[in-house]
């Protein structure tokens, strides 16, 4: 009887072991993505980006505000056709919405600059005086 029970504990020693095996195999891959996962946040986080290319950054936001600008404007000097009082209605409304959006969008740019010159400072003022 030994026999037969014996090629049975064997297989199931086996499985026994495979799933050991296979259950460290999940925790190493857990633990490795979990790794993976916190450096490519580090790596891609913006506060990194403008680390290790400040001119490009600033030249990308500089970029960037100039053509939200360009947009702005486009959608602030287009003239309407013919007006009619429901229309003349709308048209106040909407300008003032436009006018409103206006000034969002040059608030916004103004501190995008800013932030981006402080930057620009900081950064600088690293490089000069290490420290």
């Amino acid at each position: 009887m030994t026999n037969k029970t014996e090629p049975l504990k064997s297989t199931e020693a086996k499985i026994e072991e495979l799933e050991t095996l296979i259950r460290d195999r999940e925790e190493q891959l857990r633990k490795r993505t979990g790794h993976f996962k916190k450096e490519l946040q580090q790596e891609l986080s913006p506060e990194e980006l403008i680390r290790r290319y400040p001119f490009q950054t600033t030249g990308g936001s500089l970029l960037f505000g100039f053509l939200t600008g360009k947009l702005i404007r486009a959608l602030l000097s287009r003239q309407p056709r013919q007006h009619t009082e429901t229309e003349t209605s709308r048209q106040k409304e909407s300008s003032e919405l436009k006018s409103a959006l206006g000034s969002i969008g040059i608030e916004l740019l103004r501190s995008g600059k800013d932030i981006a010159i402080s930057y620009l400072k900081h950064s600088l003022d690293k490089k000069i005086k290490p420290g």
